[in-house]
């Protein structure tokens, strides 16, 4: 199938606008626009990122994509010079030294497959986190044509389809105790709790299968385990529209059996570093304030946030 990428199309409308009088040597280049946030199952470092363009509902090929590294904390950021502001899928690429933090442990593990988000339109400066959830969005529209529209249902589905852990893809995938407000802070810790509910499911849970029909959970290593329940979620969407309904409640039931407890979870300190609090029972609001004060809250402080998180996970 022939593809015309971002770049040629721009390319193309750039011959077709010339006119006779000539181009305007003081025409003012397009704004850059941006794609950056997190990847993470968990924290993913050192990954190589591709942000692509879907053009014509399709996206552009690897070659062309906009590229970068995750770094230690797992953000990523990347360009598009030519003002880019079109839907567009980002890649989370295995590289020779990535990895990725297994929340059972607070060990990181090797990154070993790709994770996928869509956006349904880049803007001036626009955020998306990567995850095993995005995925499910991504392989949820299959071979269908992309556009805005049924990007967003995508998205809406795996919510709908994910209500029952209170997922939002638009919660960054750590929790961030500089400066968020308390809404988007019960998202994060959210977000967390149930990323670590995968990993702990990749490791405990028969109920994954791989394509053979072998349990995820009694593959040789904890990466292949994680690789095969990513895959396994993602292929719980029948289309953008729908997710098969056995699937689900499969997956659901894996899930909902994991008692997220003694987990390492991910931290931006008031300093703006990111640390590991390990041994964190999320189900208990004295743990997940004592993570908070080790993060530099107040007592206090402390107190107040963890009481609102708590109040919001599922």
């Amino acid at each position: 199938m022939s593809k015309i990428t971002g770049v040629a199309l721009a390319t193309v409308l750039g011959v077709t606008g010339c006119g006779g009088g000539g181009s305007d040597p003081l025409a003012a280049a397009p704004a850059p626009t941006s794609l950056s946030g997190t990847a993470a199952k968990g924290i993913i470092k050192q990954a190589r990122v591709l942000a692509c363009r879907i053009v014509n509902g399709v996206p552009e090929v690897d070659a062309t994509c906009v590229t970068t590294t995750t770094g230690s904390n797992g953000a990523y950021r990347v360009t598009f010079s030519d003002g880019y502001s079109g839907p567009a899928m980002l890649k989370v690429m295995a590289g020779t030294s990535s990895t990725m933090m297994d929340e059972t442990t607070g060990a990181d593990i090797p990154y070993n497959m790709t994770m996928r988000a869509l956006v349904p339109a880049v803007s001036g400066a626009t955020t998306a986190h990567i995850t095993p959830f995005s995925e499910m969005a991504a392989s949820a529209m299959g071979s269908t044509l992309m556009d805005a529209t049924k990007i967003n249902q995508a998205i809406a589905t795996v919510q709908s389809t994910m209500s029952g852990l209170g997922v939002d893809l638009s919660a960054m995938p750590m929790l961030d105790l500089n400066g968020t407000n308390a809404n988007a802070l019960t998202m994060q810790a959210n977000m967390v709790k149930q990323l670590s509910r995968v990993a702990m499911a990749a490791k405990n849970s028969s109920l994954f299968k791989d394509a053979n029909g072998v349990a995820c959970n009694t593959l040789a290593t904890d990466s292949l385990k994680f690789s095969c329940v990513v895959t396994a979620m993602a292929g719980v969407m029948s289309n953008y529209l729908t997710a098969d309904p056995a699937k689900a409640a499969n997956m659901m039931t894996a899930l909902n059996a994991q008692n997220v407890t003694n987990v390492t979870i991910p931290m931006l300190q008031t300093n703006g570093t990111l640390s590991y609090m390990s041994n964190i029972n999320m189900t208990s609001l004295t743990s997940m304030m004592g993570a908070m004060q080790n993060a530099g809250l107040s007592t206090t402080s402390a107190a107040n946030t963890a009481n609102v998180v708590m109040g919001g996970m599922h």
